[in-house]
């Protein structure tokens, strides 16, 4: 295996098509993380975050790159680290369970396609009697779910999504209620993670903020992701009615309990 060198990041990212978004985040360097190789001609590439999520691509008979995986996973028993590991190829989540079998656990989940114009053309709310606000360090001070924690484990750090990344809340009074934060991003893509108090539920927040999170994406040439477990069909159905579709599934195979 070789470790790939960034300036080569812009060959890969023409070659990979279709990726989850912390893949560009990694490759358009606003996440710490590195790319493996099998070889000088990137058949086969592992993308690892430094917070331990991982995605597979290429050619799945690569014995180099499952040594490599199973190398890690083993490393993260060891070292009690993360290890997530994503899968868009029904060739690599086979030769994953056959090689990690009776160790690892897996989960399904659906990645959508954004169709601006289903969007567009739906019926918006324009305001609720809540206050919006984009998310600074006061916020994430008095945070209803996404707190330092959080960004540390996607981000590397507060500071680096305050610079690098964005996100919008509501509040009532001085009760944050509602959260929507890009839990990556990367130069084109940002894939959001939303939160709404259980006390607030069914009135429309979770779709409200996810609109102005959608709005920030278009107004800045931002291509806006939504991923869910294939059972939350409250996100699945949310997600539908905000204009993405196309739903394909993948898996993501980990170790330990999994936050996504």
């Amino acid at each position: 295996m070789i470790k790939v060198m960034t300036e080569n990041y812009s060959i890969i990212k023409e070659t990979i098509g279709r990726a989850p978004t912390f893949v560009y985040s990694i490759l358009d360097q606003v996440i710490e993380g590195a790319v493996y190789a099998d070889n000088a001609s990137f058949h086969s590439l592992l993308f690892q975050t430094d917070s331990g999520i991982y995605y597979v691509y290429g050619d799945s008979s690569s014995e180099a790159l499952v040594s490599k995986l199973v190398t890690i996973f083993q490393e993260s028993i060891e070292q009690s680290k993360r290890f997530t590991l994503f899968s868009y190829s029904d060739d690599w989540s086979v030769k994953i369970e056959q090689r990690l079998n009776g160790c690892i656990k897996k989960l399904e989940r659906y990645t959508f396609s954004f169709d601006i114009n289903a969007y567009n053309n739906r019926e918006k709310r324009n305001s609720l009697d809540y206050d919006f606000i984009k998310i600074n360090q006061q916020q994430i001070d008095h945070c209803l779910e996404f707190d330092n924690k959080y960004y540390e484990e996607y981000w590397g750090s507060t500071s680096n999504f305050l610079e690098n990344g964005f996100g919008f809340c509501l509040h009532h009074g001085d009760k944050i209620i509602s959260e929507a934060v890009s839990i990556f991003k990367s130069h084109q893509f940002a894939e959001i993670d939303i939160i709404t108090d259980s006390n607030y539920r069914g009135k429309g927040l979770a779709s409200f903020i996810a609109e102005k999170f959608i709005d920030y994406c278009l107004i800045n040439d931002l291509q806006p992701c939504w991923d869910c477990d294939i059972q939350n069909q409250g996100s699945y159905h949310l997600g539908t009615k905000l204009g993405f579709s196309n739903p394909k599934k993948y898996t993501v195979f980990y170790k330990e309990r999994l936050t996504l």
